[in-house]
């Protein structure tokens, strides 16, 4: 069985394009050993191919090392890009859970339900723990497609996601629970982030 590298060699290329026969290029192989040639030229030089043909295999090479270079670079930046999503995910999921524990021990100051308001706003908030859900896909679906600009445009967006969730996470720390529509308008940052991811999925 011929091996991913050796299907990259410009004598199997011309063998599967149906240029040359086995044997043609077994012998090819023999002469280029017995001498420096390259093997394009022994190949044009016993007539068995043409240069125009030599030249098809060539670009057909490169093509092929070409996207070789891009699954390889798909491959790195899709894991560097979901190990990202999987902390933010988990970041945000314990943000949520632990803001979901305190809500029913805040005191309703006003009129007008504010636990319930918080608790709607909580649950808005859990768009950027499903965006992120969704991030996973478009990684895979990039990888497996080898399309690195895609990679490169999602962990761009991620990145930026953190230093915004990082900068919330303070915020909302030391911010005050009352007026409510002001606590609860905080919260919606986190579905806009949500919306970011979303639009870098696409």
């Amino acid at each position: 069985m011929i091996n991913e590298q050796e299907k990259r060699r410009i004598g199997q290329v011309l063998l599967q394009r149906g240029f040359i026969s086995p044997e043609q290029l077994e012998r090819a192989l023999r002469h280029q050993r017995q001498g420096s040639e390259r093997l394009g030229k022994l190949l044009i030089a016993e007539g068995l191919v043409s240069e125009q043909d030599l030249a098809l295999g060539l670009t057909r090479q490169a093509r092929l090392r070409h996207d070789d270079r891009k699954l390889k670079s798909a491959r790195m930046l899709a894991g560097s890009t979901e190990k990202l999503r999987m902390d933010l995910e988990k970041q945000s999921l314990d943000l949520l859970k632990e803001w979901q524990q305190r809500v029913p021990r805040i005191p309703d100051r006003e009129a007008g339900g504010e636990r319930k308001k918080r608790d709607a706003a909580l649950r808005q908030a859990m768009d950027f723990p499903r965006a992120l859900a969704v991030a996973r896909e478009a990684i895979e679906t990039a990888k497996r497609k080898g399309d690195p600009g895609r990679l490169r445009r999602l962990l761009s967006v991620l990145k930026q996601v953190e230093k915004d969730l990082e900068a919330f996470r303070q915020a909302i720390a030391g911010a005050s629970f009352h007026p409510v529509h002001e606590w609860v308008a905080r919260w919606q940052f986190l579905q806009e982030c949500g919306k970011d991811i979303q639009r870098a999925c696409v």
